[in-house]
């Protein structure tokens, strides 16, 4: 009996692993995603943008963080970049705890802001080679409660292919005074919407000031409903403000004095509406800059 004691706990200590290895492999079987095995992953999604100005972009992104092991993850924070094609245009940290469970998934709301002028470089970039869509690369590194397998972090990481969005744009084509009157006169604001994008956009209940010189807020005024901008297209809109003759009066003066190089500065404020979900109901505050001078130019431009 002495000697079969050992063999007997040999045989049983076999059986275990035999059973544990089973099983595992049933688990992995069951639960394993086919790109990343039994490794936690992630998926990112451009959730919604909230609000545009002339320099930078408000977003939230999603985050799906799937967790297919046996044990739960619980993560402190995470810093993370998302990068398109190559270019950086999100960079930041999320500082909120995460519990993810065992074999549950977690979806994860982030505020981001990135910055148009990196955004817009490398869009440029992609259409004039006649794309429509850019690959986006995500990766975060993930600080863990308590280490796993020797680990207190997690990197995880996300190649995909995503629609190459285009932000609408709005420049002053010319503006002219119409309705001369002693107390407030008219002035006909010429405006430029570009929409790059393959979908419609409309701008609702646009809101306009403009200032010319050192003279703020020269003329102003606003259009109710909707100004709609086909996709892959341009329009342009005729828009009528007020200006006060007192204010008139001095900006002339200075049109007089600084001719052409008087430099003019207008103000949009509008709600996006488009069916596309990212932009929907977005605001946008944009300041567009640059001197009379410059209307000649575009107007020559349009002409050709």
């Amino acid at each position: 009996m002495k000697n079969r004691k050992p063999l007997i706990i040999l045989v049983v200590v076999i059986v275990l692993i035999v059973a544990g290895w089973i099983g595992w492999k049933a688990y992995r079987k069951d639960n394993a995603n086919p790109v990343s095995g039994l490794k936690p992953r992630v998926e990112m999604g451009i959730g919604h943008i909230s609000n545009i100005t002339d320099s930078t972009i408000d977003l939230s992104l999603k985050l799906l963080v799937h967790n297919p092991l046996p044990v739960e993850l619980g993560i402190k924070r995470f810093d993370y970049f998302v990068q398109m094609n190559g270019v950086t245009i999100v960079e930041d940290e999320y500082a909120k705890p995460l519990l993810i469970k065992s074999r549950d998934s977690t979806v994860v709301s982030m505020p981001a802001q990135l910055k148009i002028k990196k955004l817009k470089a490398e869009g440029d970039s992609e259409a004039k080679q006649g794309e429509d869509s850019a690959d986006y690369h995500f990766e975060g590194r993930f600080t863990l409660n308590k280490p796993f397998l020797g680990k207190d972090t997690v990197t995880l990481d996300m190649d995909k292919r995503l629609p190459l969005y285009r932000l609408p744009k709005v420049e002053i084509v010319d503006f002219d005074l119409t309705k001369f009157r002693l107390g407030k006169s008219e002035v006909m604001l010429q405006l430029k919407f570009s929409n790059q994008n393959p979908f419609p956009v409309q701008f609702e209940d646009p809101s306009y000031v403009v200032s010319l010189g050192t003279q703020e807020r020269l003329a102003e005024g606003s259009v109710k409903g909707t100004t709609k901008v086909k996709g892959k297209s341009s329009e342009i809109y005729q828009i009528p403000l007020t200006v006060e003759m007192g204010k008139l009066l001095k900006a002339a003066g200075q049109v007089v004095t600084k001719g052409k190089s008087i430099p003019f500065t207008l103000y949009f404020k509008t709600k996006l509406v488009s069916d596309n979900d990212i932009f929907k109901k977005s605001d946008v505050n944009v300041i567009v800059a640059g001197e009379l001078k410059d209307l000649d130019t575009v107007k020559k431009n349009l002409a050709k």
